[in-house]
């Protein structure tokens, strides 16, 4: 589970060369309009629950200007 909240939409992803899968997707695109990205590798995936430090969620890239935190 990359993001048990609600409204989470439009996943799309990457696997690096070094096997990093990076997800990026969207958190309530109205009203906050926030984008997030995901990092974790195979083993995360496999395990379903972070086994390595390559783990980071919620990792926030953009959000609609003037929008507070949710």
């Amino acid at each position: 589970m990359l993001d048990e909240r609600s409204k989470v939409t439009c996943p799309d992803g990457v696997q690096a060369p070094d096997g990093t899968i990076y997800i990026i997707y969207d958190h309530q695109r109205t009203p906050l309009g926030e984008v997030l990205m995901a990092t974790f590798i195979e083993e995360d995936a496999r395990a379903g629950k972070p086994v390595t430090d390559t783990v980071k969620l919620r990792q926030l890239v953009a959000r609609l200007p003037d929008t507070p935190e949710p």
